[in-house]
């Protein structure tokens, strides 16, 4: 596969909303947008429905109707011993009736007497019926049933993958976020650092300042070097899975502009969760399509419940057809009452050990899948209230903390304001500063809970 060139996909994604202030900011909504169009996964989705319309197909092709012909000669020493010919069509239906017409025509001296017909031959039509074993259900009419239930399990499968991808996608985008929003801190802190280690060490020539401050100054420039560095390694690792989510038309990967960056810390506003999200809280775990499509599942193992109890009926099938020989005036020729062969035959296993042992693992199976679905709806309700706490407590935390970064921030001015006056030291304001260096790196950090919590009560929700 090739990499598609940065220009390529700066066109490709140039028709997206853009923020207004700052045209290399690439939001979020943006990201995800591209996701849910061009990644693999959604095509994948997308074939899911594909394979229970294939499926159901499959199953209506049991209900086809059947041309046949037969046709067998033997000749030998120049002699024709028999000519056998057959040709009919035969329609199954939904009632477990298969209707059938056709018409034979054989000769020869050496011809099975029960297989002789007329000169011109001969014609029936008929039908066919199990009057035990498949008269409610048979396997077609099962396997119909199943595809059909089939064919919605798929819509939900898909909703359950694109759900994941979407919520794999965010968690990468926010990661990014987070890590991107370090190094500009870092950055400004070590630029803030070594402009501070310059004034110190030039009042420190002049002799306005103790040498040592030169020396603790070069520390702190030191250290911040060492936090960027960090922080740049793991941007760059973050930004490499974030490109595993750009792809065009689901086969080109992206590479993410290096000029395009996340929206800064500084305009993220927290989100508040709305108290009616719960409000419906049965509606929520009924609707959701981890529970539909469980109970699809579930839906199609009780069809073939069904058709396992059919068979514990004897098998009774019964045959009927009308004869006729064509005529000069009318190939069906003259139709009478008298004319026809039927035909009926009846088995049963005396121990039925084997459909009653069929029937017995398939009502445990379904047994099994109902207890897993309880547990399923259990787990889904705590998880939609832990994750609804989750996202209402880091909000709190977020404005919160957006008021202490105010105080840290006031206090580094003010160590800053005595420092210049000579009434403080560098250890202080390099104290201070380091204080409000680590708020901002926690208000990030709330920040991302923030959008973490929101996205997985979304995920919870399966909203995607």
């Amino acid at each position: 596969m090739y990499k598609l060139s940065i220009l390529s996909f700066i066109l490709l994604i140039s028709n997206l909303n853009w923020a207004q202030n700052d045209s290399s900011i690439f939001n979020y909504e943006d990201y995800i947008t591209i996701v849910k169009n061009h990644h693999p996964i959604s095509f994948q989705a997308l074939l899911q429905i594909k394979k229970g319309e294939a499926k159901l197909k499959k199953a209506k092709g049991g209900f086809d109707p059947q041309i046949e012909t037969e046709m067998y000669q033997k000749y030998y020493d120049g002699e024709k011993y028999y000519s056998y010919l057959h040709s009919g069509l035969k329609i199954p239906t939904w009632f477990g009736v298969d209707i059938n017409a056709g018409y034979g025509n054989t000769e020869g001296y050496l011809l099975n007497p029960e297989s002789q017909t007329p000169i011109d031959g001969l014609w029936q039509a008929g039908l066919s019926i199990n009057l035990g074993r498949g008269f409610l259900i048979d396997e077609r009419r099962a396997e119909l049933k199943q595809a059909k239930t089939y064919v919605n399990s798929t819509l939900m499968e898909q909703k359950l993958m694109l759900n994941q991808l979407v919520f794999d996608a965010s968690q990468a985008y926010w990661d990014w976020y987070k890590t991107h929003n370090k190094v500009e801190i870092y950055k400004k802190a070590l630029e803030s650092s070594i402009l501070r280690f310059n004034i110190i060490k030039t009042s420190a020539l002049l002799g306005e300042k103790a040498l040592i401050d030169t020396l603790k100054s070069g520390i702190q420039v030191q250290n911040r070097e060492l936090n960027l560095i960090q922080a740049q390694l793991e941007l760059i690792n973050k930004k490499a899975f974030l490109e595993t989510f750009l792809w065009q038309d689901g086969f080109i990967p992206l590479v993410l502009d290096p000029n395009l960056k996340p929206i800064s810390y500084k305009l993220t506003k927290s989100k508040r969760p709305n108290m009616d999200r719960l409000s419906n809280m049965d509606s929520l775990i009924n609707n959701h399509p981890e529970m539909i499509y469980y109970r699809y599942n579930i839906d199609i193992l009780k069809i073939d419940y069904r058709l396992k109890k059919e068979n514990l009926k004897p098998t009774i099938k019964l045959k009927y057809n009308t004869l006729g020989t064509p005529t000069n005036q009318s190939f069906l020729g003259e139709y009478t009452l008298n004319n026809y062969n039927w035909g009926a035959s009846v088995s049963y296993p005396i121990f039925t050990r084997k459909e009653r042992g069929a029937l017995q693992l398939s009502q445990i199976e379904i047994q099994e899948k109902e207890s897993i679905l309880q547990q399923k709806e259990a787990l889904i309700n705590y998880k939609l209230i832990s994750s609804y706490n989750y996202w209402n407590s880091s909000a709190e935390q977020v404005n919160l903390y957006e008021k202490t970064i105010i105080n840290y921030s006031a206090l580094f001015d003010s160590e800053l304001a005595l420092f210049n006056i000579g009434e403080s030291s560098v250890f202080l304001v390099n104290y201070r500063e380091q204080e409000l260096i680590k708020a901002r790196i926690v208000l990030i950090e709330l920040l991302y809970d923030n959008q973490i919590s929101v996205l997985n009560f979304n995920y919870q929700t399966a909203k995607y």
